[in-house]
């Protein structure tokens, strides 16, 4: 009886030896993801005689990998004409589609306010300012540079219905990059 039990104490002292430890871990990073970036834009703003420029910056929040929350603003004020300015701030839902090695490409539909200062229309000198709503689509792909660093590319088609004559359809791009917090 005595080596019966012997044995038994030895095998249940050895067990943790010969039992393997867990591989992967229970969660990555959860269900979220969060990233912050800035970028340099480019647009056709609609109403200007050429191309204008500006800088752009956003806020991501991804839930589960494929849905998510968008939020940027942008000022576009260089290569300016007469004046010419557009400052927007937006946010909406974004969808992210499926991942091919590092790219991971994605949609977006965001609403928002849009201030812009123009030349004086004929007729009423004093009106060189006003603020819409607007909304757009877009698109783009970011592209995982490092665990945390990604670059983005990202085409935006907006539209501003109470513009006067008939409403506004800027639409332009932002090259840029974003830190992934997790």
């Amino acid at each position: 009886m005595t080596k019966k039990w012997l044995f038994f104490w030895g095998v249940l002292m050895l067990t943790p030896l010969m039992t393997s430890a867990q591989v992967a871990p229970a969660q990555n990073g959860g269900k979220f993801s969060m990233s912050v970036g800035a970028g340099f834009s480019g647009f056709d703003t609609d109403y200007s005689p050429s191309w204008m420029y500006g800088i752009a910056a956003y806020y991501d929040l991804d839930y589960a990998r494929w849905i998510g929350l968008e939020v940027e603003g942008r000022t576009i004020q260089f290569n300016q004409f007469g004046n010419l300015r557009e400052d927007t701030i937006a946010a909406g839902g974004r969808v992210r589609l499926p991942r091919y090695k590092r790219f991971i490409p994605y949609a977006k539909f965001l609403g928002g306010i849009g201030s812009i200062d123009f030349p004086a229309f004929p007729g009423v000198p004093n009106y060189k300012h006003d603020t819409f709503g607007f909304y757009d689509v877009g698109g783009g792909l970011d592209y995982k540079l490092t665990q945390h660093i990604y670059l983005r590319g990202d085409y935006e088609y907006e539209w501003w219905p109470s513009w006067p004559k008939n409403g506004l359809t800027p639409n332009g791009f932002t090259i840029g990059a974003n830190y992934r917090f997790f």
